[in-house]
């Protein structure tokens, strides 16, 4: 006699159950996707005892014809789809006609249906007796109930959590739908008691605010981003207000959740120089993108699905996050072809002997006063060239320091307006000292701000060099070498004109040499240049899957801080003012490698020192 037996139907569908269906939150998710592809604008959960006892849920969407009915409890049977072809593309929620059938054998199953075109609804049950299937009044829509779930099933039942962790996966998994369709009004009870609510009225900061919470949803900032066909939008929460954990992180793709590591890498990966290490961000993003480039028939729950191309998702939800976290409101995406073929014209003005020092070195900041619209010594106006010598950062076309040896002007002419303009957002403060030549205090009207200067000026150089704002050279007596292997001295020097737009000037000195002739006029030494290289031209060799604007972002850490004024270095107090006039106005709070450099002290807060 043969060992191998053929299983019997129920026995079958017991065993696949478990794929499907393997805690109440499971069976919950795919009742709730199966309203939703019913077009229910109205969802009613009702949990007992977190699901373990009985899960409810009514909508109002198309209902169940009296004869489709007893074909639910049969493993793929669906009304998504015909053929297996017709998965590439699929736009339900469902499609694999498992979800009442493995709950079914299960539980205790009941389901009350009514279409509007039908006078009388139906009530089928299925259980250990058998299946029954009877007329019933009842409104148009459907209702499910699953009762005693893995009743039959001892060994997994066991394995079961607390009433208490699995109500909280249940809730999850609403919270989640609800954000995924804020076009749905969903109302969900825990034995007895509201646990949420919202009101279906298609807005998801509607919806955000009532899973998360008023104080939560205020911290939301919003995303809208396109790229390659990819649409970015949602929420994402304020650098200010990070995260211990990542449970307020929800992905969607095409309407689905899905759990992907390439989408949330991209959203730290925006946040790395706005949040302290150990943080998160909080977000919820909808990604749509051409449903012919995503495979949804991956898994069972079908939360894990694969994209086509991930290195293109990164980039769009990279850059859409942070579009909305650059002070600017812009980042523009840069491809790897861009940087390894950029467009770089040389620079052509010639530089002055001397130059200023401290934070001026790059252009951090212009003040209004600064204007040439009165100077009587104003340089005559001249055309600027591709790239001036001083700093490529007068983006408001303006005057250098006073007391600069030179000036740049622009061919736009500066207007008041244009600086009342710039400068209105900034609030009113006045610089009260500094600390052990480190941190500068500046009084507000309601605060007090300490600063550290360093990661301070660090932030601001980040930002301008990550912007594309071009940074003025100084050249080297001796050149410094820089020893790599051939693959990455060719590499480097296939990025040469991308390095010119940052100051390095770098050239061929021999095989698997490269001579730095130039190097930003910040840069207080040559100490650390080559070393920034190395790894620079290491990243961009390696073909690892960090994304190339990752591996740039790195060198450009590594450049604002050799730029940087260091701590304990003297400044005067017209350049501490300019430092925190900057970090006021572009809103900045954190050095590009995460850590916080202001630290704000409320008046209030500083009168209960004292107990005023």
């Amino acid at each position: 006699m043969g060992k191998i037996n053929i299983l019997d139907a129920a026995s079958a569908n017991m065993i696949a159950a478990g794929e499907v269906v393997d805690r109440p939150s499971s069976a919950l998710k795919e009742l709730i996707e199966n309203s939703i592809d019913a077009n229910a604008k109205n969802i009613t959960v009702d949990l007992t005892a977190g699901g373990n006892a009985r899960i409810r849920v009514t909508d109002d969407g198309e209902g169940i014809l009296r004869e489709d009915l007893p074909k639910t409890l049969y493993r793929h049977a669906t009304s998504k789809i015909r053929t297996g072809y017709d998965i590439d593309g699929v736009a339900t929620l469902g499609f694999r006609g498992e979800a009442l059938a493995a709950a079914a054998a299960v539980s205790r199953m009941e389901i009350v249906s009514k279409t509007s075109s039908e006078s009388d609804g139906s009530r089928l049950t299925a259980d250990e007796t058998g299946v029954e299937l009877y007329e019933a009044g009842c409104p148009d829509g459907t209702t499910v109930v699953i009762n005693d779930l893995f009743y039959n099933v001892p060994a997994r039942r066991k394995f079961m959590k607390k009433d208490s962790s699995e109500q909280a996966a249940c809730l999850a998994v609403c919270e989640r739908m609800a954000l995924s369709n804020p076009g749905v009004s969903f109302t969900v009870f825990c034995d007895g008691v509201q646990k949420l609510r919202t009101p279906g009225d298609g807005s998801l900061y509607s919806a955000l605010y009532a899973v998360y919470g008023a104080a939560n949803a205020k911290t939301f900032m919003p995303v809208e981003y396109e790229q390659d066909g990819i649409s970015v939008s949602g929420y994402v929460s304020r650098p200010e207000s990070p995260r211990g954990t990542r449970g307020m992180q929800s992905f969607f793709v095409n309407g689905r959740y899905v759990k992907s590591r390439t989408v949330q890498a991209a959203l730290e990966e925006a946040y790395r120089s706005y949040i302290p290490s150990g943080k998160f961000p909080a977000a919820a993003l909808m990604i749509t993108l051409d449903r012919m480039s995503v495979d949804v028939n991956v898994h069972p729950a079908k939360t894990e699905i694969k994209f086509a191309d991930e290195r293109k998702l990164f980039s769009a939800v990279y850059y859409a996050v942070r579009a909305s976290l650059s002070p600017a409101g812009e980042v523009k995406a840069q491809s790897k072809e861009l940087f390894e073929n950029p467009s770089v014209s040389p620079h052509a003005a010639r530089r002055p002997e001397e130059r200023p020092t401290g934070f001026y070195d790059l252009g951090v900041f212009v003040r209004p006063q600064d204007l040439p619209a009165e100077r009587e010594d104003a340089a005559p106006e001249r055309k600027r060239e591709v790239f001036t010598a001083d700093i490529a950062d007068s983006e408001l076309g303006v005057l250098r320091k006073n007391n600069s040896p030179y000036v740049t002007v622009s061919t736009d002419e500066p207007t008041d307006e244009k600086a009342q303009k710039t400068f209105a957002d900034i609030p009113e403060f006045r610089i009260i000292g500094e600390s052990y030549d480190t941190f500068i205090f500046a009084e507000l009207a309601d605060r007090i701000l300490i600063v550290d200067k360093h990661a301070a000026h660090e932030r601001l150089l980040y930002e301008r060099l990550r912007t594309g704002r071009r940074v003025a050279p100084q050249t080297l007596l001796f050149p410094v070498t820089v020893t790599l292997s051939p693959a990455e001295a060719q590499t480097l020097l296939a990025n040469a004109a991308y390095l010119e737009s940052f100051g390095f000037l770098v050239e061929e000195f021999g095989a698997g040499t490269v001579a730095v002739r130039e190097i930003p006029s910040a840069l207080k030494g040559v100490d650390g240049i080559a070393p920034m290289l190395e790894r620079f031209a290491r990243d961009i060799t390696d073909g690892s899957s960090i994304p190339f604007e990752e591996k740039v972002d790195k060198a450009l850490y590594t450049v604002a801080c050799k730029a940087a004024v260091r701590a304990r270095e003297k400044t005067s107090a017209e350049e501490n003012e300019y430092l925190i006039a900057n970090i006021l106005k572009e809103k900045l709070g954190y050095c590009p490698h995460g850590r916080p450099f202001i630290k704000e002290i409320g008046k209030r807060e500083l009168e209960r020192y004292f107990d005023r």
